[in-house]
């Protein structure tokens, strides 16, 4: 048997060389070997969250993070390979002293069964500092105007902070937090959620994922205001000192005035009031000067539509001297007016009122008043049924009555003394 086997050895042993030759020519022509390579590929960093639980912060340099892996072996496995069954992996725990971390390629598919596995790249390369906080006042950008006629009243928000958290050094950017209310055209108020963004000290966004935020939008509510233009009403107080009187003239730095609030509210202001305890002219002898905050006669829930208006007034008012003209007629020229029917009247001569000779009497009030009165023919007129009404009658009985005469004064004009004159009513036969 042995000598069978040994028998022709050599030609047997070069018989299976070349069985296992052309099994290896077979199977490289059916399933050659092949190489395939997958761009890419994310850098998975483990144990990240020990270094941010130190307050520590990483950032991957340089686009380190990803890599092309390639992958060599028989075309049946390599071709039934996907990006998906590719892993690379980088462990914090292995940090280098030139902040490196070594890059392991693996697949998790035909992982033993491949020839060869790598990246373009052994290491990633990081950078770490310390984790800031910071708090910002969220500042709220008003884009456009309302409708004509119409004013930003006051502003209200959910929430005026936001808190940031990220790198030092992107922290440090940050210079602002705003948000923007379009309120272009609106008669209405406005309530909107609206995003919230970052910008750093020359008004560039700062858009970076590694800056979280606890809130990434804010709620806001602009009121609107309707505008309406009334004037000032100034009224006056007291008398001027005996001898003086008010010409009606009151001039002001400010007669109008443009008021905001909301529609029935405005409905029911015609003007704005300075009352007669402000401009009292109680026993002067000369004009009166007050300097009036108009901000202390707004009505409640209004406003000045232009904050930057002045609020105060220069108000004067002016007082003048009386001087006087002198009023001369007869008993004759006496007239004696709706004297009720069936009765006639008598003017009577009195030592201290009406002579029979020419009565003279003074009418005192401004010169811009009495210049334009004809004193020379005043008319003194008794009006019996003006006198009734004064007095509650309905009728008329008998008698001598005391009536003070119309003489037809101008407004401001009047006659210091109680001047009447006497008049006897009798029936007729």
């Amino acid at each position: 048997m042995k000598k069978k086997i040994k028998n022709n050895l050599d030609l047997k042993i070069l018989a299976v060389l070349f069985a296992i030759i052309l099994w290896l020519i077979v199977v490289n022509i059916d399933d050659p070997i092949k190489t395939v390579q997958f761009s890419g590929v994310e850098v998975q960093i483990l144990n990240g969250d020990e270094l941010e639980a130190q307050g520590k912060v990483y950032e991957i340099l340089d686009g380190t993070g990803e890599i092309t892996v390639t992958v060599k072996g028989r075309r049946s496995i390599v071709e039934d390979i996907s990006k998906e069954n590719i892993t690379a992996v980088a462990d914090m725990k292995d940090l280098t002293t030139m902040n490196t971390l070594s890059i392991e390629v693996s697949s998790n598919k035909y992982g033993n069964e491949l020839d060869d596995i790598k990246g373009d790249q052994e290491n990633v390369r990081i950078s770490i500092e310390d984790l800031k906080k910071v708090q910002k006042v969220i500042e709220i950008e008003i884009v456009g105007e309302p409708d004509d006629g119409y004013i930003l009243g006051t502003l209200t928000t959910a929430l005026n902070q936001i808190y940031l958290e990220g790198p030092e050094s992107l922290i440090a950017k940050v210079s602002s937090a705003r948000a923007q209310l379009d309120v272009d055209g609106v008669k209405a108020n406005v309530s909107s959620s609206v995003p919230i963004k970052l910008y750093d000290k020359n008004g560039k966004e700062i858009n970076d994922e590694r800056i979280s935020m606890n809130i990434s939008t804010v709620s806001v509510n602009q009121e609107i205001l309707m505008t309406k233009e009334v004037p000032v009403e100034f009224r006056v107080g007291g008398s001027p000192a005996e001898g003086y009187a008010l010409t009606g003239e009151i001039t002001s730095d400010i007669n109008t005035v443009v008021i905001a609030g909301r529609k029935s509210v405005l409905d029911d202001i015609d003007s704005i009031v300075v009352p007669e305890s402000v401009l009292d002219v109680d026993d002067l002898r000369s004009d009166l000067e007050v300097r009036v905050n108009l901000q202390d006669y707004l009505p409640g829930n209004v406003i000045f539509a232009d904050s930057t208006m002045s609020v105060y007034t220069k108000v004067n008012v002016e007082v003048q001297k009386e001087t006087f003209v002198t009023v001369s007629f007869s008993k004759a020229d006496v007239q004696v007016l709706n004297l009720p029917s069936g009765y006639k009247a008598e003017v009577l001569a009195d030592g201290n009122y009406l002579t029979n000779q020419e009565t003279n009497l003074k009418v005192y009030g401004l010169a811009a008043v009495l210049e334009e009165y004809d004193e020379a023919h005043a008319v003194p007129r008794l009006d019996v049924s003006a006198y009734m009404t004064q007095n509650g009658m309905t009728d008329i009985l008998p008698g001598i009555y005391n009536i003070t005469p119309d003489f037809g004064l101008p407004e401001g004009a009047y006659i210091k003394d109680n001047f009447k004159i006497q008049v006897r009513i009798t029936k007729e036969s």
